[in-house]
């Protein structure tokens, strides 16, 4: 089962090394596509550095902030918010259920943790918690890779195998699974394109 804990204290800063500060960058786009009052699914937030930033823009946001780890949401707790109101839930996302609606979907960096078909059982599974006309904010790493970001991708699921015990070789498949039922209203693009900053309108 993988486990966060014990990385969860040097996960931002070994992003920071590693990607420049570019997988916090990537998070930026879905400023300008908010609005106040907006309710809000975020999964796999971590350690909640982008909260901040999200505070700045001075909108009544509601946030349902979900991570597996406690030391994620430890950390993410941590950080200080007036106009924002964050439920911090522990849980595994496939336990979790809600008969709430939401207007944004967040999901940074969290399909890459998953095989194909768990992945796509988790993208049917997060839709059903979308208002119908919701936009979807993905991040992750792009699909069609070159051959130094593949080689980058197979050390970091090396790597991440030994310290949190991921079980995947490779990345799921998911734009494939947006294009059924979302436009790309918005998409940018971070570290020499192997960084992927998507944002998805329900049709």
């Amino acid at each position: 089962m993988m486990n966060y804990n014990f990385i969860a204290p040097y996960y931002h800063s070994l992003s920071q090394l590693i990607f420049l500060n570019q997988q916090h960058r990537a998070h930026f786009p879905i400023l300008n596509f908010l609005k106040a009052g907006d309710k809000i699914l975020w999964v796999g937030g971590g350690a909640g550095k982008f909260i901040l930033e999200l505070e700045k823009l001075n909108f009544n946001l509601e946030i349902t902030y979900i991570d597996f780890s406690s030391k994620m949401i430890d950390l993410a707790r941590k950080q200080s918010t007036k106009n924002i109101k964050i439920n911090f839930i522990i849980s595994d996302i496939f336990d979790f259920e809600t008969s709430e609606k939401y207007d944004v979907i967040m999901t940074t960096f969290l399909f890459d943790h998953f095989h194909q078909s768990k992945a796509e059982e988790l993208f049917m599974k997060l839709n059903n918690f979308m208002n119908t006309d919701g936009i979807w904010f993905y991040v992750d790493f792009t699909q069609n890779q070159k051959a130094w970001q593949k080689t980058l991708t197979k050390l970091m699921l090396q790597f991440f195998r030994i310290i949190i015990g991921l079980d995947i070789s490779r990345l799921p498949k998911m734009n494939q699974l947006f294009e059924k039922d979302y436009d790309v209203i918005n998409q940018q693009q971070f570290f020499r394109k192997y960084i992927e900053s998507s944002i998805y309108k329900k049709k």
